[in-house]
């Protein structure tokens, strides 16, 4: 929207008006299960998101400080459980690379600490980064197949590689 309207003041107003008093028990909700100061930021930033994303439907709900607070407490659920899926994959990966025959011992050793070297560069990404260059660069698979198993195009996937180590 180029020029916002007074209804889409309004609107923000009571957005504001709504979510601003129980901020702080969000916060606090968040960080109970994340641990995190960053990503608790980030998961509440993703939470705000989808409260005004469906701000309506939110505001009719019959508790909605509740539902507000349950939408919170999902996407810390959420965060976490993908940021332990993730490191166990990139465990599994570091402590089981794949194997190739005809390669010599200087050859594993530098594998070994290429490896390493994008694992610890992949735990400090995003998400969704991180997956995509762990499928690309540790699984070995090619952009199309990375996106197709993300859900996005081959051009996101592309930038992936741009962006990584």
């Amino acid at each position: 929207m180029l020029f916002p309207t007074k209804e889409h003041d309004m609107a923000q107003d009571d957005y504001e008006r709504f979510v601003t008093p129980i901020q702080g028990r969000m916060v606090d909700s968040v960080w109970r299960i994340v641990r995190e100061s960053q990503e608790t930021e980030d998961v509440v930033q993703e939470a705000l998101i989808h409260i005004m994303q469906r701000f309506d439907e939110v505001r009719k709900h019959p508790n909605p400080t509740a539902l507000l607070l349950r939408i919170c407490v999902n996407k810390a659920l959420d965060h976490v459980r993908s940021r332990t899926s993730r490191n166990a994959a990139m465990d599994r990966l570091a402590v089981h690379p794949p194997q190739d025959t005809a390669s010599t011992p200087a050859q594993d050793l530098a594998r070994a600490d290429d490896r390493r070297f994008i694992l610890d560069f992949v735990r400090t990404l995003p998400d969704r980064e991180a997956e995509a260059i762990t499928l690309h660069a540790l699984e070995e698979l090619d952009y199309a197949t990375v996106a197709e198993s993300m859900g996005c195009s081959q051009t996101t996937g592309s930038r992936a590689h741009r962006a990584g180590p």
